[in-house]
Parts: C-alpha cells; sequence; structure tokens
C-alpha cells in the first residue's frame, strides 16, 4: 500500500474518532455537576453563616435587653439575682454552643455636675462572676445621658462567633469558654432608666 494512502487511511480513521467523541454525551451530567457542586457547595455553607450569625447578632441585642428590662423593674436586688438574671441572659443565646455571652450589668448615678459613677457592678463570663468597676469609681457615658440627679442601668453584651467554616477570617478571637478560633467579637450597650419608685436600684451585697 502505497505509504500517502495508509496516511490517508489514519487521518480517516482520527476524524472518524473524533466525530464519534464530540456526538457523546455520556458523563456530560457528571462533568457539569463536578465544575458547580464546589461553587454551590460554597454558596450554602455562606448563607448558612451569614444567617447563623446574624441570628446570634439579633439574640445578644435581645438579650441586654432582657436582662436591662429585668433589672430596672426592681428596687433592691442582690448578687443571687443579678446571677440569675445574667443566666437568663446566656440561654437567650442557644443553640449557638461555640461560646456563651459575657453580661456586664452597670448601675450608674450622675450627680448634680453632671459626673458619673459606679453604684454597683457585676459580670458574668463563662461561668465566673466578678465585679468588673469598683464601687464609686468614674465611669464612662454618653454625653447625651449626662443628666444631673439620674440614675440608670447599663447592660453590656458581647460574644465571640466563631462560624463552623473560617472563609477569610484570619483574626483569632478568644471565647470566654477558654477556646479560640477565626471569627469576630458582637458587642451591644443598652442603658435603661428605673421603671419603679426608688431613685436607683440598689444592691444589697454587691
Amino acid at each position: 500500500m502505497p505509504p500517502f494512502k495508509r496516511i490517508r487511511e489514519k487521518m480517516a480513521a482520527s476524524r472518524r474518532i473524533l466525530a464519534a467523541f464530540g456526538k457523546d454525551r455520556r458523563g456530560v451530567a457528571a462533568l457539569e455537576f463536578a465544575l458547580i457542586a464546589p461553587v454551590m457547595i460554597m454558596l450554602l455553607l455562606g448563607s448558612i453563616e451569614i444567617t447563623n450569625g446574624f441570628d446570634v447578632n439579633k439574640k445578644l441585642a435581645r438579650a441586654g435587653a432582657m436582662v436591662g428590662d429585668l433589672v430596672t423593674q426592681q428596687q433592691s436586688i442582690t448578687k443571687e439575682k443579678i446571677a440569675d438574671i445574667m443566666e437568663i441572659g446566656t440561654s437567650i443565646l442557644l443553640p449557638y454552643w461555640r461560646d456563651l455571652p459575657t453580661i456586664t450589668i452597670t448601675s450608674i448615678n450622675v450627680d448634680v455636675n453632671g459626673n458619673a459613677t459606679v453604684a454597683w457592678s457585676q459580670r458574668k463570663r463563662g461561668q465566673t462572676i466578678s465585679t468588673p468597676y469598683a464601687k464609686g469609681s468614674t465611669i464612662t457615658i454618653d454625653p447625651n445621658l449626662k443628666i444631673p440627679t439620674s440614675n440608670f442601668v447599663r447592660v453590656e453584651t458581647s460574644i465571640a462567633y466563631i462560624p463552623l467554616v473560617a472563609w477569610t477570617m484570619k483574626d483569632t478571637v478568644n471565647t470566654s469558654i477558654g477556646t479560640s478560633g477565626p471569627g469576630i467579637v458582637m458587642g451591644k450597650m443598652i442603658y435603661g432608666r428605673i421603671r419603679q419608685g426608688a431613685d436607683a436600684v440598689a444592691c444589697t451585697n454587691c
């Protein structure tokens, strides 16, 4: 057989193979799925984490408002009752389990000159109760709240939000339960006026 004829036959066979390959649709769905699946999984996980983050942030504000509301309804209170109220606030953040909220309650007095001082203060971080601000110490508040001879309660709440997938988060945050990981710290601050007849909520054993 002449060499050129063999070359033409090989070229024709190659064209037939390529044509058959181009018409073969087997495995197209699997290939498309392999290309699209990673993108869809990332979108799914991202939407879940964003939703969870907004939910935790909303619950953190709700916990602070609830704690402030319960405290400002009292005419007098004890450390034990404050601890119970902060425990209720902690439960609002469930079922988020990667951290427990840090809750700080401070009763603030403003004198006739507009100077703000601490009447009493209690903080719950993890399972530990402490006194973050000393009684009688000066405390910084919003200038709009410096109303002479006024009293109010401030509630500060914070929590470390650590997502299951860190994505591009690089900052490491520490939790109140002794763990750490890439995430963000969420915080809220709420002020409440005294709601009962007393000028201030007195803590009998703080």
